[in-house]
């Protein structure tokens, strides 16, 4: 289709451009299952958009039929903005607290049945809802860590590069005893290939 019009530009926008917000808030909040397939991809902007219009379609109705704003261009542009952008980016942030807190999985473990998570591995899963916390990490030579991930902690979310940022590291006594904290250290660097295992302690 070449965008030669206003209303040629007007439908593209309409059709993709709410479908392109909503993945990308979402997978801004919620890590997902790289897809390397265009039309996957475009069938999941097309069906945001379209589920987008349908709880819209009330609006959509009265804006097209001149129920109201039939005289006001500027009341037009602000139902539009809010049908295009605005909506789609409410519709992310509810999926996202939805996956969040797995209430969809309660849901399938009352009807019997068993869901597999939109996640795609554990390393998103743990990171993305953990709250700050202590870690001991193990690396694949038995090296200990111990460390401190919180707010101003990172973890990696690229697949292919898994790396962790401790923004407090703590020395491990041989005898298992109290972590003391290493001193002028501004934090540890792991590269995810190295780490063996990950305890998780409060």
């Amino acid at each position: 289709m070449k965008l030669e019009s206003l209303s040629d530009r007007h439908f593209m926008v309409s059709v993709l451009v709410p479908g392109c917000i909503y993945a990308a808030v979402v997978s801004a909040i919620v890590p997902a299952r790289a897809q390397k397939e265009k039309e996957v991809v475009l069938l999941r902007y097309l069906t945001a958009t379209a589920f987008n219009c349908a709880i819209c379609s009330p609006l959509i109705y009265l804006l097209t039929f001149g129920v109201i704003f039939a005289d006001q261009a500027i009341g037009q542009a602000l139902c539009w903005f809010f049908i295009t952008f605005a909506v789609p980016i409410v519709l992310a942030l509810v999926r996202a607290r939805i996956v969040q807190q797995e209430s969809l999985g309660r849901l399938y473990r009352l009807l019997g049945l068993r869901a597999i998570s939109p996640i795609p591995t554990g390393w998103e899963w743990v990171f993305g809802r953990i709250d700050p916390c202590y870690v001991l990490i193990t690396l694949t030579n038995g090296t200990e860590i111990a460390g401190y991930f919180g707010r101003r902690s990172m973890a990696s979310s690229d697949p292919d590069r898994r790396d962790l940022y401790l923004e407090r590291v703590y020395t491990v006594p041989p005898d298992g005893g109290l972590w003391r904290p290493v001193e002028h250290s501004l934090g540890m660097h792991s590269d995810g290939g190295q780490i063996a295992h990950i305890e998780f302690r409060r």
